[in-house]
């Protein structure tokens, strides 16, 4: 089966979740969040685990049968043919300490091909859209 075409309200989906995302990072950010560290002795937030769990119920809401990939929760349905990946914060230790060069990263995948990438920097509130066959964007 060939690739599918990217449906284009799913983008305006993945900035909803970028939305979402820069909402809560943008109130932890500065805000000395909760920090714990997972087994590997990286750092997780508050605002990390926050995120995640907004972002994941928004998708599972939208589209039951789409799996998800992220940082600080158990993967669901990895073998799903669509499935999202989420790291809620990357550069948690910049986002830790207040220098504004963390984002947050959501991608949408079919089979394993990426078709859809959002990087969002909630402190610069910068946001670059890239999709398949559409190029990519800096805020719009």
């Amino acid at each position: 089966m060939s690739e599918p075409e990217l449906p284009g309200d799913w983008i305006a989906v993945a900035e909803d979740l970028a939305d979402a995302a820069r909402a809560i990072a943008r109130r932890w950010f500065r805000a000395d969040p909760e920090t714990t560290r997972k087994a590997d002795a990286s750092p997780v937030t508050q605002a990390d685990r926050e995120i995640e769990a907004a972002l994941r119920a928004r998708i599972a809401d939208r589209f039951p049968d789409h799996g998800i990939l992220g940082e600080e929760e158990a993967p669901t349905a990895l073998d799903a043919d669509w499935l999202w990946v989420i790291d809620p914060i990357d550069g948690t230790k910049s986002f830790m300490t207040g220098k504004p060069t963390f984002t947050s990263l959501i991608a949408l995948t079919w089979r394993g091909a990426p078709l859809l990438g959002v990087i969002e920097a909630p402190a610069t509130q910068e946001r670059w859209v890239g999709a398949r066959g559409r190029g990519a964007r800096l805020n719009g």
